[in-house]
């Protein structure tokens, strides 16, 4: 929220008192829950709850005023005057004399109430789950819950939108990514200049016009339970869509099953085996399977040279691990130079090879056995690869083509 003026601080100390009041009622949240930390499926319906989504998930994120980007120009609706682009008044998690802010203020470059009547887009396909007027300081609010996928994980992320001056949408509805929903507006009273107020809130239990500093909240709580709007949507201006692949494999190492899928419906399920270390794969050496989303960029099928050559059973499906999500935790605990995460991310993303060669290790993919294994002995057989039945990759290696989109959780 952005002060058209500086007040007294009593005023100030009486606009926090009611950041919490008016709209209060539920938004069918899902108490206690985070985004970003989603209830575990039990193992039989794992991949059914990985591609399910109660409504369109998003293919990305864009900016909620102006172009995409966040920039273009724009029209004052009263006087008819051009004006270029959009500016930041308000940063995430910047204090100032009504607490923390949970989110960021955009106005238009004009200044003022240049921007009032300007249109407000959804950041992203989703559903709108409130959109109602929440009265003084908040006005018309929208919430849109929003369904993405990130590395091995499907998550969910609300982006709030406050003081409209027009509701477009109705709850319930689903949104499409760069749809009008609202307007720009002011606060009832106008104790501000017309400016959206845009949060992006990982806690989907936070009443709509819950503000943290009335409930004594720091920074650290609005950092873990809210994102920053700007660099969020910064880092996920483009979300894969999982069932929408032409060829998508799905491995859950705790139910030792695997999936194909083939625009979306599945062709088979399968048993498969892992590394020999239990745990997610995370340096070279440590004989564990990976988790994350990666890419089929090889395959080879015949005879294997080197001693270990018979284990491969014959059928080698590489994927391109290590992934841009392995490299920056590579990148944070100092195993991989800032150079090598970078090589990496832009491999990863043309879904080509990686780097190879780092203390991440490489050479992850499918593979047959040395010996048909039985299914109800050892499940951790290989140096960190998925172990296939010898029959079923035999039947499998055409149907997993290069390109294919594999994850494993």
């Amino acid at each position: 929220m952005q002060r058209k003026r500086k007040s007294a601080t009593f005023f100030t100390i009486f606009a926090l008192l009611l950041w919490s009041n008016g709209c209060s009622s539920t938004v069918n949240s899902r108490r206690g829950s985070l985004a970003g930390q989603p209830a575990r499926a039990t193992s039989a319906n794992v991949f059914d709850n990985y591609l399910a989504t109660e409504s369109e998930p998003a293919d990305g994120f864009d900016f909620p005023v102006g172009n995409a980007d966040g920039k273009g120009a724009y029209v004052d609706t009263s006087t008819g005057k051009r004006y270029d682009g959009w500016y930041i008044a308000t940063n995430f998690a910047e204090e100032y004399s009504l607490g923390i802010h949970p989110g960021e203020d955009w106005n238009g470059t004009g200044g003022g109430d240049t921007d009032l009547g300007q249109s407000v887009h959804a950041v992203a396909n989703g559903r709108v789950v409130f959109a109602q007027d929440c009265g003084r300081l908040w006005g018309n609010v929208i919430i849109v819950e929003h369904t993405f996928y990130e590395n091995h994980e499907k998550l969910k992320i609300r982006s709030l939108y406050a003081h409209l001056l027009e509701i477009k949408v109705a709850s319930g509805k689903e949104v499409r990514r760069r749809q009008v929903i609202a307007t720009v507006g002011q606060d009832p009273e106008k104790t501000y200049h017309a400016h959206l107020h845009l949060e992006l809130r990982w806690d989907d239990a936070l009443p709509p016009t819950y503000w943290p500093t009335s409930e004594g909240k720091d920074q650290a709580w609005v950092r873990e339970h809210y994102a920053s709007p700007s660099d969020f949507i910064q880092k996920h201006r483009k979300s894969p869509l999982p069932r929408r692949e032409e060829s998508l494999v799905l491995v859950d190492q705790e139910s030792y099953k695997m999936r194909l899928y083939r625009k979306g419906q599945m062709q088979g399920e399968y048993e498969v085996s892992f590394g020999q270390g239990k745990g997610r794969k995370r340096v070279q050496g440590d004989n564990k399977t990976p988790m994350g989303m990666y890419f089929v960029i090889q395959k080879h099928r015949g005879e294997f040279s080197g001693p270990y050559g018979t284990y491969y059973g014959g059928h080698w499906i590489k994927i391109n691990y290590p992934n841009k999500y392995d490299a920056a935790w590579g990148r944070a605990e100092r195993i991989i130079s800032l150079q090598q995460e970078a090589t990496i991310n832009a491999s990863w993303k043309n879904r080509a090879l990686t780097k190879q060669d780092t203390g991440l290790g490489g050479g992850i993919g499918f593979h047959g056995w040395i010996k048909e294994w039985d299914a109800e002995g050892p499940r951790h057989l290989s140096w960190g690869c998925v172990v296939m039945h010898i029959y079923d990759i035999k039947r499998l290696y055409e149907q997993i083509p290069e390109g294919a989109m594999v994850v494993i959780f």
